[in-house]
């Protein structure tokens, strides 16, 4: 049994595509949990098949201690974070790793951040350091400034979440619009590029879920009616719409492109 939580289910995508963004936003009750647990498991000597950490190598004892040399957690200096700390964090990730495959970096109470010290947080998220990530837990993430959360991906998390059930029903319904899609008419899959115009982390859970069915029939796991090579060449495509999504890009814009280029792929 590990010592840490089980991971949220887009989190274990993002082990298992490779494809980690490099800053997240956690809130809700399991906010810490979360980070702890992506943090042993970018860390963990002996992962396990699902990307898991084992909970038990050297590595994993390190961070449940709160020693491990290459993963920091950051309080706040009384009410605060203060800028002499974030410039001391920044700093740190120009360093080179010291025992770990990633350098990890969790600001606990993030909104309580001053606004130099939150200026200066932007160097890094504006000019991320590769094989770096930082995860900022927020009990009001809404409170971070606007131009800090457009570089991260949000998840909330709660013990009030079902684990399951939310994500089958999602990949489902993927699963059914990549089967259906080459006889979609354009208008159509224009409007499902629109189902989540305003709902962001919406849009990118779906993006995700796309994802996860097209690696699985990449590996022959499901039954969708696609070529292998064309499963591949759409999930390239999609963790790159995926990426400039939580970049900020414009939403509508980037939607309407991604889904029609799914499309075209499809039907080669």
């Amino acid at each position: 049994m590990s010592a840490f939580t089980v991971l949220h289910p887009y989190l274990r995508q993002q082990l298992r595509a490779k494809h980690l963004f490099h800053a997240y936003i956690f809130s809700g009750s399991e906010a810490a949990e979360q980070a702890k647990a992506l943090s042993a498991a970018l860390e963990c000597l002996k992962p396990r098949e699902d990307g898991e950490a084992c909970g038990s190598c050297h590595s994993c004892r390190n961070i449940t201690l709160n020693v491990h040399p290459d993963v920091r957690w950051l309080e706040p200096q009384g009410a605060q974070h203060k800028v002499e700390a974030i410039r001391e964090l920044v700093a740190n990730a120009g360093l080179s790793r010291m025992a770990g495959a990633f350098k990890v970096y969790i600001l606990n109470q993030a909104e309580n951040i001053t606004l130099e010290g939150a200026n200066t947080l932007l160097k890094l998220l504006e000019e991320p350091v590769p094989n770096t990530v930082l995860i900022l837990i927020a009990e009001q993430p809404d409170q971070l400034l606007p131009t800090i959360i457009s570089r991260c991906q949000q998840f909330s998390f709660g013990a009030e979440r079902a684990a399951a059930a939310p994500d089958a029903a999602l990949t489902e319904a993927a699963f059914s619009f990549l089967s259906v899609l080459p006889q979609l008419p354009l208008y159509q899959v224009l409007q499902r590029a629109r189902d989540y115009e305003k709902d962001r982390p919406g849009q990118s859970a779906f993006l995700f879920a796309m994802l996860e069915c097209l690696h699985e029939r990449a590996k022959g796991k499901n039954s969708l009616d696609w070529s292998r090579s064309a499963a591949l060449a759409a999930a390239d495509m999609l963790e790159e719409s995926i990426d400039q999504l939580n970049r900020g890009m414009n939403q509508k814009l980037l939607m309407d492109v991604t889904y029609l280029h799914l499309r075209q792929i499809c039907m080669q």
